[in-house]
């Protein structure tokens, strides 16, 4: 399995890692994802929804979701880069009219998602493009990579590779690591990171502990004492 490319959230350096189990990938036939204690029921069904998070939570707060888009960069990458230190000048970012040549793009992204007047989430996302609408949906800062996937009449391939808590108790803020891959066409590495008191207002205490689930066939997110950690992002992921 590839290394999760999206550094660790900020200031979780000294939380506790967990390795799990995760099954690598949700199928038509299978549709159950085991998850670690420590999350709700409704905690649990956002960590597992695959691909339409969206649909799901308007409809649980019966609102239509509204999407910023913060970041929307195309980082177009020469295919015979050899990994050298002298290949990051082959990187540069463009504009998606100067590439359309090339399928074989890479778009970093940020959102956030509201629904209504309720901020709920976060998203960091690397995604790699081999497809020429899908290509004209990202360009389109209006769609959600939920959304993106519903124009395709794509169902995508989900893996969970990590989840985290901040805090230690149901209701704080929690985050996701996942791939949506459709071969051939689009893969995305996803974080979604999830307010405090997404569901019902938080009564606990604040707390600068927190735990990591990781998939132990993942070099990134292991402890420090067995294996090398993903660097912090240097951003605040809210």
């Amino acid at each position: 399995m590839p290394c999760f490319p999206i550094p660790d959230p900020k200031g979780t350096s000294h939380y506790t890692r967990i390795p799990f189990e995760f099954d690598q990938e949700l199928t038509a036939s299978r549709v159950f994802v085991k998850l670690p204690d420590g999350f709700s029921p409704l905690e649990r069904m956002v960590l597992q929804t695959t691909g339409n998070l969206q649909r799901l939570l308007s409809a649980y707060f019966n609102v239509p979701s509204r999407v910023t888009i913060i970041k929307n960069e195309l980082v177009p990458c020469d295919a015979g880069s050899s990994g050298s230190d002298d290949d990051d000048d082959t990187c540069r970012h463009s504009s998606a009219s100067d590439l359309k040549s090339n399928l074989d793009m890479r778009f970093e992204r940020r959102i956030l998602m509201h629904f209504g007047d309720k901020f709920a989430y976060d998203a960091d996302s690397i995604v790699t493009v081999n497809d020429q609408k899908t290509l004209g949906l990202l360009t389109n800062h209006e769609f959600g990579l939920g959304q993106v996937f519903s124009h395709l009449r794509h169902t995508p391939k989900f893996a969970l590779h990590a989840i985290g808590r901040h805090g230690t108790e149901h209701g704080s803020s929690f985050w996701r690591d996942y791939t949506l891959q459709a071969p051939g066409v689009v893969n995305c590495f996803i974080r979604e990171t999830f307010v405090e008191g997404l569901f019902e207002p938080f009564t606990g205490e604040p707390s600068n502990q927190g735990t990591i689930w990781y998939s132990p066939e993942c070099c990134c997110g292991a402890s420090t004492s067995t294996t090398t950690r993903r660097p912090e992002a240097q951003h605040t992921l809210i």
